[in-house]
């Protein structure tokens, strides 16, 4: 009798260690980067079980967690960045600092319009800058410095009655396929270098705890195109992977 109320004990206070830590919470601050000033508002997730709240106009904030949740802050005007709870945050209130996201625009020239010549030509040549979602942390690839014109550049009409030599050296020449060929092979090697740092089998492993095989088949279950890896922000990538992950665990189980 008597070692069955101590087995008893031990599982209730079992119990209650479990409980307890699955509603310890955890108290921060979070201030802006450069003024120290609190960030008022800004959107405050622990991903890792799916709780969420907002700071208050002090900054501060409290929120569910466990050591090694990731907690995701994130408003408008800063950088998006995720945490790993510290054991130190489960005993005191603990400060972040936020860095703001910083947009430099192009410098612009104003002075008078030039003529029709001249501006079709300019209309011809412009290239769009690339306005796709850059990743904080990762070096931007250097341009390629001589960039060939695009198809869409040598097939418009206005291309071909302006510049008819230049047409028909674009579009007939083998030299100018070729040169656009291997801007296109360059562009791609950028395009998934910048993903590999981005998406990786040691990322997919942290987040999900597979490995091996499973892990492998995983990968191949979600099967995302390069160009959602490339464009799409990590946290959205790491929530539609942890919402894909349930599904596929159903079906190895099926």
């Amino acid at each position: 009798m008597c070692e069955v109320k101590k087995a008893l004990t031990i599982i209730g206070l079992f119990v209650v260690v479990i409980v307890g830590r699955a509603q310890q919470s955890i108290h921060g601050v979070l201030l802006d980067e450069t003024s120290d000033e609190a960030v008022e508002f800004a959107h405050v997730n622990n991903i890792t079980i799916k709780e969420g709240t907002i700071t208050s106009l002090k900054g501060t904030f409290e929120i569910k967690a466990s050591e090694g949740d990731t907690i995701v802050f994130s408003i408008v005007g800063y950088q998006r960045i995720g945490w790993k709870v510290k054991p130190s945050w489960l005993e005191e209130t603990f400060t972040l600092k936020l860095p703001r996201d910083t947009i430099f625009l192009d410098e612009v020239i104003v002075n008078n319009l030039p003529s029709e010549e001249v501006f079709k030509r300019r209309i011809l040549s412009y290239e769009p800058a690339d306005t796709a979602f850059w990743y904080h942390g990762i070096p931007k690839p250097k341009p390629y410095n001589n960039a060939p014109l695009s198809e869409k550049q040598i097939n418009n009409p206005l291309f071909a009655i302006l510049q008819p030599t230049d047409f028909l050296y674009e579009k007939f020449s083998k030299s100018a396929k070729e040169k656009r060929k291997y801007h296109q092979i360059v562009t791609t090697q950028t395009r998934d270098q910048r993903v590999y740092q981005k998406f990786n089998r040691d990322w997919v492993k942290d987040v999900t705890g597979l490995d091996g095989d499973e892990l492998t088949s995983f990968i191949d279950y979600c099967d995302y195109s390069l160009e959602y890896l490339d464009k799409t922000e990590l946290f959205f990538i790491q929530q539609d992977m942890l919402a894909k992950l349930t599904e596929f665990k159903k079906s190895e189980q099926g």
